[in-house]
């Protein structure tokens, strides 16, 4: 014998299990993702930043794609969300890298990193 559900009010107003929506991927080229990622470059970004070398530093890779017709990025050396450590927005965390070694790069490794940090991912 079951038990019936105690209501108050004497019916239900909706199903009794919500369905929790997963909320969709967010593709590389829809705006919601770039203000993402500028948001997370804001929190990343410390009060002492030199913002007019960050500047340059986009600059100059901007000045690199329009004279090579090849597609210059800026990356983070030190991931802003790795897995295992955050870097900073800083001037000394960037460097100009073709698009596809950078592709190629994990946002979970840097350069140096020790071996047995690997392990963890």
């Amino acid at each position: 014998m079951t038990m019936p559900l105690d209501l108050v009010g004497g019916d239900c107003p909706g199903p009794l299990f919500v369905i929790v929506k997963r909320r969709s991927p967010i593709l590389r080229t829809s705006r919601q993702h770039g203000m993402r990622r500028r948001a997370r470059e804001r929190r990343a970004t410390p009060p002492w930043a030199d913002k007019a070398k960050i500047r340059a530093i986009y600059a100059e890779a901007e000045r690199l794609t329009r004279e090579t017709g090849e597609q210059y990025v800026v990356d983070h050396i030190v991931p802003l969300a790795g897995k295992l450590v955050c870097g900073l927005h800083v001037d000394y965390n960037l460097q100009i890298i073709h698009w596809l070694p950078n592709a190629r790069k994990s946002w979970m490794t840097w350069p140096d990193m020790p071996f047995e940090q690997l392990e963890l991912l």
